[in-house]
């Protein structure tokens, strides 16, 4: 498999490079906001949501002091099985691990801040799940860009391991 820095290295190209792929293929009048959708979510998927998150890895330290929350990722997805390593399932995967994280982690802040301040926490986290779940429906060319970037950064990562497995297999 290639180091960390490798993968890093080919997600950074990569996503610099699809946007003028993207730019040449839109549609007139082209938003460039689309195309930064693509490029962040590139990043994010093979920077922050690489399928290494299932080993204590760079993409792991990360995280920072919120690298715990993928502690259970980890102990529950095996290194390199289908459900981390695949080009689809993977990616689909870690999105919704985050996206449950994240929206524990709304309840519990808001949970915290009701103790010193009074407002609806529940009302607070419906928004946040409508502002969420509306996305594709609001910005339906954003939500295809950030879903292929979001895919490409972990096929970037699997292609890379597969051509490096391959090789080594070989000689």
């Amino acid at each position: 498999m290639p180091s960390g820095k490798v993968h890093d290295r080919i997600t950074v190209i990569a996503a610099v490079a699809a946007v003028p792929v993207w730019y040449a293929t839109a549609p007139v009048p082209v938003d460039p906001t689309v195309g930064l959708a693509l490029l962040a979510a590139t990043l994010f998927s093979g920077l922050m949501l690489s399928p290494d998150l299932d080993l204590n890895s760079s993409v792991y330290s990360r995280w920072g002091p919120f690298r715990y929350l993928w502690w259970p990722y980890q102990k529950a997805i095996p290194h390199r099985s289908k459900l981390s390593h695949s080009y689809f399932l993977g990616p689909a995967l870690r999105v919704v691990y985050f996206l449950v994280l994240a929206w524990l982690l709304l309840r519990l802040g808001t949970w915290v801040a009701a103790q010193f301040f009074a407002f609806d926490r529940n009302a607070l986290s419906r928004q946040a799940t409508d502002l969420v779940a509306s996305f594709w429906h609001r910005y339906p060319d954003h939500a295809r860009m950030t879903a292929l970037g979001l895919f490409l950064g972990t096929a970037l990562h699997c292609a890379a391991d597969s051509i490096v497995s391959g090789i080594k297999k070989r000689f």
